[in-house]
């Protein structure tokens, strides 16, 4: 079996991970309030993507097609905030790796519910055995950090 080829592209992605946790932490030692760092860190993030998308779209960005887009799949960004607050939080009282690692496990396993019941326009791709052990095996790995 082949792998995918943009395998090593989802790699360096989840590298970003443990970077922007303690990325964000380290702010949050100046901001005093995981809310602001989130605000931050959210209006950073808004002038990056406001000028890659003026770059990639010339200008014209294709804000008319969000028209039929259903009411629920605009809170990604309310989402998001909750998620960054929150790592901000765990990655100070955890540490990085632990809170990393938690939040992998719950990623992986909402995920694979995600994919199992195809919510939120998600293809469905249904659990099975080597889902399952692979489920089993993150869940065993993070017990062997806490532990």
């Amino acid at each position: 079996m082949a792998l995918h080829p943009l395998l090593p592209a989802a790699v360096l992605i989840g590298a970003l991970l443990p970077v922007q946790f303690a990325l964000n932490s380290a702010l949050t030692g100046f901001t005093h309030s995981p809310a602001a760092t989130a605000s931050v860190s959210y209006g950073v993030g808004l002038l990056a993507l406001g000028l890659g998308l003026g770059w990639v779209h010339r200008g014209q960005i294709p804000f008319v097609r969000l028209r039929g887009a259903p009411g629920w799949s605009f809170l990604g960004g309310v989402v998001g905030s909750a998620y960054v607050i929150g790592s901000v939080v765990l990655t100070r009282l955890l540490g990085t790796g632990l809170a990393v690692s938690l939040v992998i496990a719950a990623q992986v396993g909402a995920g694979l519910m995600l994919d199992h019941f195809g919510w939120f326009g998600t293809v469905r791709r249904p659990m099975n055995r080597t889902r399952t052990l692979a489920l089993a095996l993150l869940l065993a790995a993070l017990g062997l950090q806490v532990w």
